[in-house]
């Protein structure tokens, strides 16, 4: 009876670190050329854009294009309470997915983003100065670009 209480016991805590290990709030790698965007259902490509929301449940959407997540947010298809965390790729080391709270944003129209948002994101402030030296461009701030009308 004990071995049978013990195996039960066991199985639950497995179970529960199992669902536990699942919600994960953090990023996924987009798998690129086969991951379609939760917008505009277009597959995303380019590996110097694309974007990921998180929930705080772990479900994650994948985007193309900072104009998909900002699409995506204003269309409120998840609760802003809901929202875990939002992620942007690297400009300067494509595929690698970044925080947006931590990212760096220039807008400039020879970027060529596939959705037309035009906007790279950097992880280092550095970084984004010397895109934006060499190939000019605008210093954009996340929040300031959620307000546009773009």
């Amino acid at each position: 009876m004990f071995d049978q209480f013990l195996k039960y016991r066991l199985g639950f805590i497995f179970i529960f670190l199992t669902l536990l290990s699942s919600c994960s709030t953090g990023p996924k790698p987009i798998d690129f050329d086969v991951d379609n965007c939760d917008f505009c259902q277009m597959t995303i490509s380019d590996q110097r854009f694309g974007a990921e929301l998180v929930t705080k449940k772990g479900r994650i959407y994948k985007f193309d294009d900072l104009h998909c997540l900002k699409g995506f947010l204003n269309e409120k298809v998840v609760k802003a309470e809901d929202v875990a965390s939002n992620w942007v790729v690297d400009f300067a080391q494509p595929s690698v997915l970044i925080a947006v709270a931590e990212s760096f944003f220039v807008q400039n129209e020879q970027f060529k983003s596939p959705m037309g948002s035009n906007i790279a994101a950097f992880s280092h402030a550095d970084s984004a100065k010397a895109f934006q030296t060499n190939y000019s461009g605008t210093e954009i701030k996340w929040e300031n670009y959620l307000e546009t009308g773009k």
